[in-house]
């Protein structure tokens, strides 16, 4: 097998290899962090989940311990950091200032409790994420090859818009979550490949970027709205006027959504797959 053709298999291990270690590092070992503490290791976990999952049909049960260690992690702080956008979220509606009030204190406790219930756990954690760098490292990829991660990269694509399909025809906000996992899959992955044509791969890129920041400011919202649903702390009249709010701001980031999708999405994933065969194959850089 020539070297050339293992090359980008190689840098996406190494990029997983790294993303593991670096969550390992930021990971909250003790205490309540601040928000940019749990933002970065969660940023961090985010990106080793998808260059996990990418090597899941290229590597087998190996990838699993990668996908599984960070996707650990990513629960045990993953309602704190939901917590911290809230307070954002809640700042882009309308709303009466007692709600305002009753929402914020709320959210400060909740997330109080949530680290609370999670002490302990860090260094289990670290351990584990560590391990699970160290088995990334020392994969075997003699069966590994290029055109392989390509063609899951081709099905990460499918996947992402039949997803975005589904989600826009329904308005189903579960759906629409998933299509932004999808999304963000996607973004990881192709940060790995972008040296190969820069301008290209970072053009599509940057629109799928859009599409994320998008889909995230709506999942923002529908997470606050359901967190206001099940406050004892409003009145059936204050939640209801609370996610009429909600459901106003949300309109225009789907449509905005929508148009993201259909230019990010616009290749048949045949298409998508060969123009980035075509890039590796003819590369301006290579990966460091």
């Amino acid at each position: 097998m020539g070297v050339r053709r293992d090359l980008w298999t190689a840098a996406a291990r190494n990029a997983l290899v790294e993303a593991l270690r670096e969550a390992a590092h930021a990971f909250p070992r003790h205490g309540e962090p601040d928000p940019p503490a749990v933002h970065g290791a969660r940023k961090a976990l985010k990106r080793a989940a998808s260059l996990a999952r990418w090597f899941l049909p290229v590597i087998g049960p190996s990838a699993y311990v990668a996908r599984d260690a960070a996707n650990t992690a990513r629960r045990a702080i993953g309602r704190a950091r939901d917590l911290d956008v809230l307070p954002l979220a809640l700042e882009k509606v309308k709303c009466a200032p007692e709600i305002r009030v009753a929402l914020t204190e709320a959210i400060a406790r909740e997330r109080g409790e949530t680290f609370a219930a999670a002490a302990g756990v860090g260094p289990e954690i670290v351990a584990g994420l560590g391990q699970a760098a160290q088995g990334a490292a020392d994969w075997d990829l003699a069966e590994a090859s290029d055109a392989a991660l390509v063609m899951a990269l081709r099905a990460a694509y499918r996947t992402a818009k039949r997803r975005g399909r589904a989600a826009f025809a329904t308005g189903d906000d579960d759906e629409l979550h998933r299509l932004r996992q999808g999304v963000v899959d996607l973004i990881h992955q192709l940060q790995v490949l972008s040296p190969a044509w820069g301008p290209m791969i970072e053009a599509h890129m940057g629109e799928l970027h859009r599409l994320r920041a998008t889909l995230g400011d709506y999942n923002d919202l529908t997470m606050l709205g359901e967190f206001a649903l099940a406050r004892r702390e409003l009145e059936a009249e204050a939640s209801k006027a609370l996610i009429a709010a909600v459901l106003r701001r949300r309109k225009p980031l789907e449509r905005r959504a929508r148009s993201h999708f259909e230019r990010a999405f616009s290749e048949r994933p045949g298409a998508f797959a060969r123009r980035m065969q075509g890039y590796l194959a003819h590369p301006q850089r290579k990966p460091k």
